[in-house]
């Protein structure tokens, strides 16, 4: 059982030496990566940029995932909407992804945690459980957009915070988890909360406001992707039970 949790809101801020971390970009890499899994991707491949997607995709005989302003990277197979991957696509496949936010946020997250996990909304209470599963202080980091602080991350990192505490009343919680925990009990309906962000905007110009309210939905999925390798510039995550930690 962790003894403090750790919240990095923003981009701008260190992250911490840490057992484990939870990675969170909810509009829309994080709560893509548990849509894939749910639909039976053998597993996901994180990079950081779209030449090291391709060349990966292309080793690994995988599907291309992702997005730069909000559409897919030409030759893509998929974007990075949670609405879109359908079993019949990527069931069994290997997914190589990358985004502007949110795979980044796991590639600085890894150099700092000895573990990750990729967390939502979706599978909010999972991501939870799973974190519980390990000793000493532990993180949640949110991947903001361009650089930035992001009202939605933010707001699911208190979701997460609330359900943490609700599980392990003893944990220690920092300054800024207790703010996004703040934020998060003072919007009780997530679709309000989500779609006053900036990343929601976003969307709008590219056809893809739906895919906020997947994004919002709240403890749809029991798995997290987790991290099982570190290949170079590349994370491997596989989908993990909480009961199975």
């Amino acid at each position: 059982m962790p003894q403090e949790l750790r919240a990095v809101l923003s981009p701008a801020e260190p992250v911490p030496r840490v057992g484990a971390a939870l990675v969170v970009d909810v509009i829309r890499a994080t709560t893509t990566a548990a849509a894939l899994l749910t639909a039976g991707a053998r597993e996901l491949v994180w990079v950081g940029s779209v030449e090291e997607a391709r060349a990966e995709a292309q080793r690994r005989g995988a599907l291309l995932a992702g997005e730069r302003g909000g559409v897919p990277p030409a030759g893509f197979d998929l974007g990075n909407s949670p609405v879109a991957p359908g079993a019949a696509k990527v069931a069994g496949r290997v997914v190589v992804m990358t985004t502007t936010n949110g795979t980044r946020a796991a590639l600085r997250a890894a150099a700092a945690a000895e573990t990750l996990g990729l967390a939502a909304l979706v599978n909010a209470t999972a991501a939870a459980r799973w974190l519980l599963a390990f000793e000493g202080e532990v993180a949640i980091v949110a991947a903001g957009r361009e650089g930035r602080l992001a009202f939605d991350d933010v707001y699911t990192l208190g979701a997460l915070a609330a359900r943490l505490v609700a599980l392990a009343p003893e944990l220690e919680l920092d300054e800024g988890a207790r703010v996004a925990l703040a934020l998060y009990r003072s919007h009780p309906d997530p679709r309000t909360a989500l779609r006053e962000s900036a990343a929601a905007r976003a969307l709008e110009p590219v056809g893809l406001a739906g895919d906020v309210e997947a994004c919002a939905r709240e403890d749809r999925v029991a798995l997290v992707p987790a991290l099982a390798a570190r290949e170079g510039g590349a994370l491997r995550f596989l989908p993990v039970y909480p009961e199975e930690v």
